[in-house]
C-alpha cells in the first residue's frame, strides 16, 4: 500500500541549533521547505530525525503562516 503525501508541519528551530539542524536534515535526505523568517515546513519524519538528535524547535500553528506569492522568472 502506497503512503499518501505527508502534511507540511511549520518549525522554527533555535538559534544555537539552526545551522546544525538544517545540515543533519539535508544529509538525511530529507527535503526542507524554507520560509522568510526562520520558518521550515517539515513533515513528520523529519520531526521525528530532529527529536532523535536532541534538536529543539517550535512547532507553529500553520494557520498564521504566511506563504510568499509565486513570482513568474523573467
Amino acid at each position: 500500500m502506497l503512503a499518501g503525501p505527508s502534511k507540511v508541519i511549520y518549525i522554527q528551530i533555535l538559534e544555537p541549533d539552526r545551522a546544525t539542524a538544517f545540515l543533519l536534515l539535508l544529509k538525511g535526505g530529507f527535503s526542507v521547505v524554507c520560509l522568510p523568517g526562520e520558518i521550515y515546513g517539515v513533515g513528520e519524519e523529519h520531526l521525528r530525525f530532529l527529536m532523535r538528535k536532541r534538536v529543539v524547535f517550535k512547532k507553529l500553528n500553520a494557520s498564521k503562516i504566511r506563504l510568499p506569492e509565486p513570482r513568474l522568472a523573467g
